[in-house]
C-alpha cells in the first residue's frame, strides 16, 4: 500500500520507509514531532527511557539538563548510561551520546548547567523549547519553573514527572488549550 503523502507536508525521508508512523499520527503528526524541541531536566532512568520513546520516531531536537555526575547506581539501573566506563562523567553528557545513537537525525543537546542556576540567571533559556519535561527535581526547583513558565502565556507546556520504582505521576500545566470540534460529516454520516 502506497501513502500519497501529497502537499500537507514533507517528513524526513527515512521516516516515509517506517510503514508504522503514517498509521500512527499521519504525516503532519511526524512533521509536528520533527519540528518539535524538548528539553528534559534530570537524566534519571525514567527521563532518558522518555527521550528514547522521543527520539527514536525522530523528534527534532532534544537538550537534557543535567549537572549531576553518573554514580554506580546510576550506572547499573539506566540503559543510556555506557555501565562503569559512565561513572564520574557528567549525566546529561553521557546519556545525550548513547540517545543520539538512536537516531541521527535527531539534534541531541546536554546542558551541564544546574537547573538552580538557570533559573536564577538565565530564565529566558526554558521559553526556546516547545515543551519541557521534568523528572524528580526537588519540589523547590519545580515550583519556581513551574510559577515562571506559568506567568506568561506563551510559555512551553511544563510535565513534571514524579516516580519511584514502578509508582509513578505526573502532571500537565499549560495557561491555556483551546479546542474545537472539526468534524461536521462525522456528526452527520451517524444521523
Amino acid at each position: 500500500m502506497t501513502v500519497n503523502l501529497g502537499v500537507l507536508c514533507c517528513p524526513k525521508p527515512v521516516f516515509l520507509k517506517l510503514n508504522d508512523v503514517p498509521r500512527l499520527w499521519a504525516a503532519t503528526g511526524q512533521t509536528a514531532l520533527e519540528s518539535a524541541s524538548v528539553l528534559v531536566i534530570g537524566a534519571s532512568a525514567a527521563a532518558t527511557s522518555i527521550l528514547k520513546n522521543l527520539v527514536l520516531p525522530g523528534i527534532g531536537h532534544i537538550t537534557l539538563l543535567d549537572h549531576g555526575a553518573v554514580t554506580p547506581a546510576d550506572a547499573g539501573n539506566n540503559f543510556f548510561f555506557d555501565g562503569p566506563t559512565s561513572i564520574g562523567r557528567n549525566r546529561a553528557e553521557e546519556a545525550v551520546r548513547l540517545l543520539a545513537e538512536l537516531n541521527e537525525s535527531v539534534d541531541a543537546r546536554a546542558d551541564t548547567r544546574d537547573v538552580a542556576d538557570v533559573l536564577a540567571s538565565d530564565q529566558s533559556y526554558f521559553f526556546g523549547f516547545s515543551l519541557i519535561i521534568t523528572h524528580n527535581i526537588a519540589p523547590v526547583l519545580l515550583t519556581r519553573l513551574a510559577n515562571l513558565l506559568w506567568s506568561n502565556s506563551c510559555s512551553p507546556p511544563l510535565i513534571p514527572v514524579r516516580s519511584a520504582g514502578f509508582l509513578a505521576e505526573f502532571f500537565v500545566q499549560f495557561p491555556t488549550h483551546d479546542s474545537a470540534w472539526l468534524f461536521p460529516d462525522v456528526v452527520a454520516m451517524n444521523d
